[in-house]
């Protein structure tokens, strides 16, 4: 098991500093193809990116409903303000 959580932790040391180099690392790429396992941040930023985030069944209602849960107390506040607010205009003309 100790095995198991060093083999993490490495592995989380080299992903979060990848310009370091560590000796097991450097031991497996020769200097002629190290620009070949350069890592690039923005290329698999873009990886990521580019898939498509698949839906299930019920994510649309789902979706739907959170929005609601979230904005519909904001857009009751603003109903209420212009219901309140234009029978104020109707009086001053």
């Amino acid at each position: 098991m100790q095995r198991k959580i060093d083999r993490a932790m490495n592995w989380l040391r080299e992903k979060s500093n990848p310009g370091q180099n560590n000796s097991e690392s450097a031991d497996k790429f020769s200097e002629d193809n190290s620009d070949l396992y350069a890592y690039d941040p923005k290329a698999e930023w873009k990886a990521q990116e580019s898939n498509d985030a698949k839906l299930e069944k019920g994510d649309i209602l789902g979706i739907l409903i959170s929005s609601l849960i979230v904005f519909g107390p904001i857009f009751l506040i603003l109903i209420i303000i212009l219901i309140l607010v234009f029978p104020s205009f109707n009086a001053i003309k």
